[in-house]
């Protein structure tokens, strides 16, 4: 599956981490970075198995752990069953454990500090003075988890918890502050980075994350536990809360353990659904907390069964059978649903179609090549750079067309649009002002590109259409726009972003520079309205409509008396 699937938006997003190494990014930590240029042996080898091969490496490494987890809380059965939960999660198997993400490495760091601090505890509990070693790995590991997505300030967090409550005696213990003292000195790069970007990644997910109003939002909420439950496998997870409350009766290991395993794995999965129910999260946030709590449905299923029988339970049998069926249903609507299951209208044509984003780019890359050969060379398009207004596309642009054709992408726009982009422009691949551009529009992310880019190039104009086809129908376009003579008046050309801004600056490049201002009521009609009026096309003649909506748009509808 990693060789065979294209990369996904977030996956070639890292990717673009790993072209230029820093102590920390826009939105995460640099952890997925090194892993990167690790599993591709510094960018020698690039294709998706390598780039992806971290995340294998890391999926391996966490059954074991899980493994090894379990025998530590009960005994070899456990451990075999928490392996398995491992590996029945959509979460840790595919998302953390195929799919090239923060999580990757972020999970075995994880795992490898709750080992740790399972056997800190263990040995407080046998009234034994932990031992250094032990406190040092945890600093050790509990830091390199917080570079590789700050989550990992959890396991403090559950640390902190376990000892407030039940342990104050640990207090008096000279390591537990080294160990602190340790991760706060690996995750400075992070907070030396931010200092000199205006903080610029917490201010990004504070306004991710932050509750800005009570209101509740029952779609974010329904989606949020929806996703969870999804990602975690409902099984898992219903195996998960039984367990919990069976704690309630009957003690499944050692109290202190139990404890732990409690505090660090639900004040994480209690935060992400929080915030749910006021504003939008992504489902796998939540995903250390979960495994951690595997543990506790692991240690369930080895209670409930026989001693002398080491069985592989129902349970988990349908769990597998599970994971397998979602796999298998997801490949095969990747590679042979015909089509797009997404919009069928002329101007967002696939828009909607999550599978789109693993499907089409290696066929786009095979014909944008074969056209740009074609081209004469006194026409100057092989020269010229590539430009986009969010990281996504850009990403896959990037990977899949910039750098096979030896070119560079270049980011124009706003800061919150672009991420990481914004700093790639500073490492010698910018476009400088009076030069042309390219910019590939798919038609699943269609903008309009005189909003987008009318003001920072002196003409845009449409030079060809690429045709996607999936199953023997079309499933989206490609859009080739030659834009000429660049003005260099966007945001992030506009500000310095590698200094220490000034708020109301970095307020500017963050939202960008408003070109247009329509502020739209709500009882009025929608700005573009001619967007509106498109309707569903013709099956048998997708390409000549195409082609007409692209070179011939429709203007706006004449709106009496508007009020914007």
């Amino acid at each position: 599956m990693a060789f065979f699937t294209e990369l996904t938006n977030d996956e070639v997003y890292y990717y673009t981490y790993a072209l230029h190494l820093q102590c920390n990014y826009f939105d995460h930590p640099p952890g997925v970075a090194v892993l990167i240029r690790l599993s591709t042996l510094n960018l020698l080898f690039t294709n998706e198995l390598f780039i992806r091969a971290g995340a294998i490496v890391c999926a391996i490494i966490g059954t074991w752990l899980s493994y090894t987890i379990g025998i530590k809380i009960r005994n070899e059965r456990t451990g075999f069953y928490a392996a398995v939960l491992y590996n029945t999660s959509i979460y840790s198997s595919l998302i953390a454990g195929v799919f090239i993400l923060p999580d990757s490495p972020q999970i075995i760091c994880w795992l490898a500090s709750l080992l740790v601090l399972i056997n800190i505890i263990t040995e407080f509990e046998n009234n034994k003075k932990p031992r250094p070693v032990h406190w040092l790995l945890f600093g050790v590991f509990s830091g390199i988890c917080i570079l590789c997505k700050v989550h990992g300030i959890f396991l403090w967090i559950g640390l902190g918890l376990y000892i407030l409550f039940y342990k104050r005696q640990m207090l008096s213990i000279s390591w537990l502050y080294i160990s602190f003292i340790i991760t706060m000195l690996l995750v400075t790069p992070i907070i030396f980075w931010n200092m000199h970007n205006n903080f610029v990644t917490y201010t990004y997910h504070s306004n991710r994350v932050a509750v800005h109003s009570l209101q509740l939002n029952t779609k974010s909420f329904l989606q949020a536990t929806i996703g969870q439950l999804f990602y975690y496998n409902p099984i898992n997870v219903w195996l998960i809360i039984r367990s919990v409350f069976f704690l309630r009766k009957e003690r499944l290991f050692n109290s202190s353990i139990e404890r732990i395993l409690l505090f660090t794995g639900l004040p994480l999965i209690i935060i992400v659904s929080f915030i749910s129910i006021f504003d939008t999260v992504l489902p796998h946030w939540s995903g250390p907390g979960f495994v951690t709590l595997s543990f506790i449905a692991a240690a369930y299923l080895d209670k409930k069964l026989s001693q002398d029988q080491f069985s592989f339970p129902v349970i988990l049998k349908s769990s597998v059978i599970l994971i397998v069926a979602v796999i298998a249903a997801g490949l095969s609507i990747l590679f042979f649903y015909p089509g797009t299951f997404g919009s069928k209208k002329i101007n967002n044509y696939g828009s909607g179609d999550f599978t789109l984003d693993m499907s089409g780019w290696r066929n786009f890359e095979s014909e944008y090549i074969n056209w740009i050969k074609q081209q004469p060379d006194s026409s100057g398009i092989k020269q010229l750079k590539i430009v986009c207004n969010k990281w996504f596309p850009a990403a896959h642009i990037e990977y899949y067309i910039a750098h096979p054709t030896h070119t560079e992408v270049v980011g124009v726009g706003a800061l919150n649009d672009l991420h990481n982009f914004a700093w790639l422009n500073h490492t010698g691949r910018d476009l400088k002002k009076g030069e042309d551009a390219l910019c590939i529009v798919p038609s699943n992310y269609t903008i309009d590109m005189q909003i987008v880019y009318g003001n920072y190039f002196a003409s845009i104009k449409p030079i060809h259409v690429f045709t996607e086809e999936r199953g023997g129908k079309t499933s989206r376009f490609f859009t080739l726009f030659l834009l000429k003579n660049y003005k260099a008046t966007d945001a992030v050309h506009t500000i310095n972003i590698t200094a220490l801004l000034p708020k109301s600056d970095f307020n500017t490049l963050q939202h960008g520079i408003e070109f247009i201002h329509i502020p739209v009521q709500k009882k009025t009609v929608k700005p573009v309205l001619y967007l509106n009026r498109v309707e569903p096309f013709n099956n048998d003649d997708f390409f000549s409509n195409y082609i007409s909506y692209v070179f011939h748009p429709p203007q706006p509808m004449p709106v009496s008396n508007p009020s914007y």
